[in-house]
């Protein structure tokens, strides 16, 4: 699923002065939809003169890659299952740097692999890579809503990545 904001193809020219904020998950799997519904009130709130575009996706990393192709950043956001950590609770992820190795594939390969490879390919993928964990508990279970405590959170974890991520979406002067 996706819905970008602007007619413009990744990749274009028009977008490397653009942000792309992602929403990764799958919204029929409960609680693992946080990161698309975060990102779409994320990129509500910025309004209609943002200079940023929507991306709701819940395939691989290496697709994930390929969509971010001619952005000049992206910020990502993500469930995360973490048992210790209460529901709702943001966590900025350091994106470790992988590095293209043979027999990389769709189900194998990790955002930091699939950066590093689209890298060493020449493609034009954004210096700026932040990634945003939301902690959820069980991601398996088949609903199209959000659990009761992650809707009722969902807002202040809006709050939250807008706050890490100041000047998001800034129109370009």
């Amino acid at each position: 699923m996706s819905d970008a904001s602007t007619p413009d193809m990744p990749g274009s020219p028009a977008n490397a002065a653009r942000t792309l904020i992602v929403g990764f998950g799958n919204p029929y799997c409960g609680d693992d939809g946080i990161g698309p519904a975060a990102a779409r009130l994320l990129h509500a709130s910025l309004g209609p003169h943002a200079s940023a575009d929507l991306l709701e996706l819940s395939s691989s990393a290496l697709e994930l890659v390929e969509r971010l192709a001619g952005y000049r950043q992206a910020v990502i956001v993500d469930a995360l299952v973490d048992e210790d950590e209460v529901v709702g609770t943001v966590k900025p992820l350091e994106l470790i740097a992988g590095r293209a190795i043979p027999g990389l594939g769709f189900h194998t390969a990790g955002l930091g692999s699939a950066l590093a490879l689209a890298t060493a390919l020449g493609m034009d993928v954004p210096a700026a890579v932040r990634l945003y964990g939301v902690v959820i508990r069980e991601p398996r279970v088949f609903t199209e809503s959000l659990s009761a405590e992650l809707t009722a959170r969902l807002p202040g974890i809006v709050q939250e990545v807008a706050a890490a991520e100041s000047g998001l979406g800034a129109p370009d002067a």
